[in-house]
């Protein structure tokens, strides 16, 4: 092989490693979500009436109630993580995230309800929503973990 041929080999080699996992992130990462997020639309859809609310205090016909607790650990792919990081150099809402946030806290309401019904209770009642983060040893946020919580009761 000549000169030429062994440059552009390692220049494509060096762009594939610098870029590959980036693009590779964006096609699998964004078919991976939108699935997931359709999967949510169609379980949301299936079950009806929403049993949750913000109520304070049970109704006086209440017979039962517990505690119910759905969580879900959320973070952004590299991609997003990318594009995040350059919309936070100029500031303004960080819409990438901003999606992945969103679809956290459906997803932990949406597992409540399912704990609820699954548990026998009619509704939940005082729902809340908490977040944290989990952070890398550099002190860097890498995921949230998403709780909802509340009270289920029958009725």
């Amino acid at each position: 092989m000549d000169e030429k041929t062994i440059d552009l080999i390692v220049i494509i080699g060096m762009i594939s490693f610098t870029f590959g996992p980036f693009l590779f992130s964006w096609i699998f990462g964004n078919w991976y979500q939108k699935s997931k997020q359709k999967a949510l639309v169609e379980r949301e859809a299936a079950f009806g009436g929403d049993p949750l609310t913000t109520l304070r205090t049970a109704p006086e016909a209440t017979t039962e109630s517990g505690l119910l607790v759905a969580n879900i650990i959320m973070s952004v792919s590299w991609w997003q993580g990318m594009i995040g990081g350059i919309h936070s150099i100029f500031g303004g809402t960080i819409t990438t995230w901003d999606k992945t946030l969103s679809w956290g806290r459906q997803e932990a309401m949406q597992r409540l309800r399912e704990q609820c019904r699954d548990s026998g209770y009619d509704s939940v009642i005082n729902m809340r929503l908490d977040t944290s983060e989990i952070a890398s040893s550099k002190g860097k946020t890498k995921a949230l973990e998403i709780v909802a919580y509340g009270t289920g009761i029958k009725l």
